[in-house]
């Protein structure tokens, strides 16, 4: 964590905006990153009541970043300066640099869930169900397009799970009809299995085969009960927090143009979470 002793007229300030924000996991992350580099940075997090009030505020203090999550993602494009190629074509941002006085936004997200995935499996002409189109979803199902996944969206709107499926040139699936599927990776992009739901799954465990690579982005609780009946079955699993992480550590070199300190950063967010 940075000292709070150490702070003064030099620190450049980094912040969270969405509403609620008092689960984030964000100012611990961040903090123990900016701490274990001895860099002159702080990290605080904001319930944003009014968005463009709150970016008018960051400009006119000249925040060196700031993180942006639900319900904030896609409304926070039309009050920057700039937008990343990817971050425009997921149509979500959740990091914001301040570049020279423009605000310039990112979506980590994006990167979090495929370095998540590669730590375990290729992602090359795998044959991956991905349940949920939302936010996290769109992230996901575009980060993958880019490694040349095979893409099968399920979701429980079937207007916005066709139309992600268009997009990156998917196919769509009912969720009453996954099990007809047969993926190498599936991905919960779904809040399913987080409180107070934790005794929901979105795949039925039947269907769950040894081999697979199971990925839930739900990172409380650690072992949700789909990942739980993913590893009884012999499939590998990855939990939500790694996506949490690596999509951390992306925005804090887009905020600092320093390697963060990842070892550091994810001990901190375990030993908190356990």
């Amino acid at each position: 964590m940075t000292d709070r002793t150490a702070i003064n007229g030099k620190t450049r300030l980094v912040c969270l905006i969405g509403k609620p924000i008092k689960h984030s996991l964000s100012p611990l992350i961040h903090n123990t990153g900016f701490g274990a580099l001895g860099l002159n940075f702080a990290y605080m997090a904001f319930e944003a009541k009014d968005l463009k009030k709150t970016v008018d505020g960051f400009r006119e203090i000249g925040v060196a970043g700031f993180n942006v999550t639900m319900p904030y993602k896609q409304e926070i494009i039309r009050h920057l300066d700039k937008v990343d190629g990817q971050a425009r074509k997921i149509h979500a941002v959740n990091t914001v640099a301040n570049k020279g006085g423009l605000f310039i936004g990112y979506n980590t997200d994006s990167i979090g869930a495929v370095r998540a995935l590669k730590k375990v499996t290729k992602i090359r002409g795998k044959k991956i169900l991905l349940v949920g189109a939302g936010g996290a979803g769109r992230a996901i199902a575009f980060g993958l397009k880019k490694e040349k996944a095979e893409l099968t969206i399920a979701e429980k709107s079937e207007k916005k799970g066709k139309a992600l499926a268009r997009e990156v040139k998917g196919k769509f699936v009912r969720l009453a009809n996954i099990v007809k599927t047969n993926p190498d990776i599936i991905i919960n992009a779904t809040p399913v299995g987080m409180e107070p739901n934790i005794n929901s799954s979105v795949i039925p465990k039947g269907f769950l085969r040894k081999g697979m690579v199971v990925f839930d982005i739900v990172y409380d609780p650690l072992e949700t009960r789909l990942l739980k009946e993913a590893e009884k079955s012999g499939c590998r699993t990855i939990s939500g927090v790694e996506m949490l992480l690596e999509q951390a550590f992306a925005s804090f070199e887009i905020f600092t143009g320093r390697k963060a300190p990842e070892s550091k950063m994810r001990n901190a967010v375990y030993k908190e979470l356990r």
